[in-house]
């Protein structure tokens, strides 16, 4: 299973001693021409608009990129504090703009969508993932992307995903068995790995109609090495010449295109087409077949796209947002209590635990959900948009070409939105017992957290993803206490990259059958 922890963390941080090298061959020549287009873009920054701050820790012609940390962040983050909700980054020669006040990122995202609901390029995830630009995750805003971004929010929308809730709640007792049994017979266990398979199983269900009953099973191993190498490839170490032209002479001597195309000819289309073909005559619903069934003729190529943005987004973030969940809770013991007798008492009424179509009679335990992803942020940025043309806002002019994102722990801190921003209050959220998904529709000052992001970019399978996060936490403190190993709680202070994500450090815990447990 090392694979798929290699997946949550396969997209390296830039060090120092990767380019600087390299850098310094091209720096001496490059400097001048820098500092002319430097003073040029203030100059024209300075004609009747406000500029927007810079922090000062920049470098000539890398800019930035070398003063992020080991936390980028929790760097930005400070800068933000400092310098305010808007501020200006150099990463090489491309324009980084990040946000950290919600109106002002709706503003961007969401009223001037139509400029800022691009992506930049990557020349993995553009030229040879997408298919220059097929599925949704990475193609620009068109008639097509608008087309699948459609299909796939009528086949996953709220109705649709009821017909799969039968499935995602059996994963979800299966993995809350896993979970009992293995601690058990161990010290504690570290339940990223569970929460891995599960997320991973109820993603390749939903789509392809496909489960896994072992991690040994060949097909789950293969897709799940495919997906890490997938994102590998998406590391910023192998686009560099994006951000630094200087350097782009390197694939010459690392072949780094050619591994891609290879990855993508050899690798990721074979494995991709046997599962697509497969769902189209599977008895299970799924996702590939409900296209067909409700009129969307989506070529196989484009298909096979869809397929993996939708199996990697719909495994990491469910991991590591339930990852956070079980950390957090494990911290707030009076919490869990709350959220047990809660439970109990829908199960005293019902003879049953409560289902996600019922989740409004069990509030506190839906503002415990939502106050997890708000205090902790499953995301650091999201995925990056890219600015289509020059767009004013508030009096700053953000540059055509940019690539803007917003600050999630910035966000998620402000006390303007959030009372007491750090303090861990689920009481907040008891008046605002909205689905995420139609949270992440409305009107900013309404919105419960924002790491399904913005506008038109927004996650079109946020539905699922809050059923299948509701579903494991039902079924986990029904019958469950989570305790810390030897009074060694887990450490919720101190978040790892993992990706575009943010975990929490490695933790074990152990879960306690509920002697009072009414199921």
């Amino acid at each position: 299973m090392d694979s798929v922890i290699k997946y949550l963390e396969s997209i390296p941080r830039l060090e120092k001693n990767q380019v600087l090298p390299i850098v310094a061959i091209s720096t001496a020549l490059l400097y001048t021409s820098y500092r002319l287009l430097y003073s040029s873009n203030k100059t024209k920054q300075l004609q009747g608009h406000k500029p927007i701050p810079v922090p000062d820790c920049t470098y000539p012609y890398v800019g930035h990129m070398f003063s992020l940390g080991t936390l980028p962040s929790r760097t930005i983050a400070a800068w933000h504090k400092e310098l305010g909700p808007i501020i200006k980054l150099h990463m090489g020669a491309v324009t980084w703009v990040t946000i950290s006040d919600p109106v002002l990122a709706h503003k961007i995202f969401v009223t001037h969508g139509a400029e800022t609901s691009y992506r930049p390029h990557s020349t993995f995830a553009f030229d040879y993932y997408s298919n220059h630009g097929k599925g949704i995750g990475f193609a620009q805003p068109g008639a097509g992307w608008k087309e699948i971004r459609s299909a796939v929010m009528s086949v996953l929308g709220p109705k649709q995903v009821e017909k799969y809730m039968d499935l995602i709640q059996q994963q979800a007792r299966d993995l809350v068995s896993r979970m009992l049994d293995s601690s058990q017979r161990e010290d504690g266990i570290n339940p990223h790995y569970y929460f891995s398979m599960y997320s991973l199983n109820v993603i390749s269900s939903v789509c392809m109609g496909k489960q896994f009953d072992s991690v040994n099973d060949p097909a789950f191993i293969q897709l799940v090495d495919t997906l890490a190498d997938a994102m590998k490839f998406a590391g910023l170490e192998n686009d560099l010449p994006n951000f630094l032209p200087a350097i782009s002479f390197i694939d010459y001597f690392t072949g780094i295109k050619g591994k891609m195309r290879d990855f993508i000819k050899y690798k990721r289309d074979p494995i991709s087409i046997n599962f697509v073909r497969e769902a189209y005559v599977s008895s299970r619903p799924n996702m590939i077949k409900s296209f067909k069934e409700n009129g969307y003729d989506i070529p196989e190529d484009e298909m096979i796209v869809l397929l993996f943005d939708l199996l990697g987004g719909g495994t990491d973030t469910i991991l590591i947002t339930l990852y956070w969940n079980i950390a957090i809770m494990c911290n707030y013991p009076q919490v869990q209590n709350i959220v047990s007798d809660e439970i109990d008492a829908f199960i005293k009424l019902n003879g049953r635990i409560p289902q996600f179509r019922e989740r409004e009679q069990v509030p506190y335990c839906i503002s415990v959900l939502k106050e997890c992803m708000r205090f902790k942020p499953t995301t650091a940025f999201g995925i990056p948009h890219a600015v289509y043309d020059d767009v004013e806002i508030d009096g700053y002019i953000i540059p055509k070409g940019s690539t803007v994102v917003p600050s999630m722990e910035s966000m998620h801190l402000d006390a303007n939105f959030y009372p007491e921003p750090y303090k861990f209050l689920p009481e907040r959220f008891m008046n605002n017992l909205k689905t995420m998904e139609t949270s992440s529709h409305g009107k900013v000052t309404e919105r419960d957290h924002f790491n399904f992001g913005w506008g038109r970019r927004v996650c079109p399978a946020a539905h699922l993803a809050e059923a299948e996060i509701f579903t494991a936490f039902i079924q986990i403190f029904s019958g469950c206490k989570v305790e810390p190993v030897s009074n060694q709680m887990p450490d919720i202070d101190t978040p790892e990259s993992a990706g575009i994500n943010l975990s929490p450090s490695s933790y074990k815990v152990k879960f306690i059958p509920r002697v009072d447990a009414l199921v």
